[in-house]
């Protein structure tokens, strides 16, 4: 299997096989997701501070902060999967 990765910010790179979703962190289950994963410490946060735009789950039960809007990384994501086949 080869490992295809996209930048979520400032560098921080994630493994497009390990995203299972991208979700707007405003919303009430997404801040409730992020709060638990906060307690348990699998919450990755990658936005240096600034002010968190994407919430990625992964398929390990953990999820990363992102300052890309969920749209942005969504593109990445295709644009990644699609260069899979090529």
């Amino acid at each position: 299997m080869e490992h295809y990765f996209i930048n979520v910010g400032f560098g921080n790179v994630v493994n497009v096989n390990r995203i299972l979703s991208i979700a707007d962190p405003d919303s009430a289950p997404a801040k409730r997701d992020m709060a638990k994963f906060r307690r348990t410490g699998c919450l990755r946060d990658y936005t240096r501070g600034r002010k968190t735009r994407a919430l990625i789950y992964l398929d390990d039960g953990s999820a990363v902060q992102s300052i890309m809007l969920p749209e942005t990384l969504a593109i990445r994501f295709v644009g990644r999967a699609g260069k899979k086949d090529a």
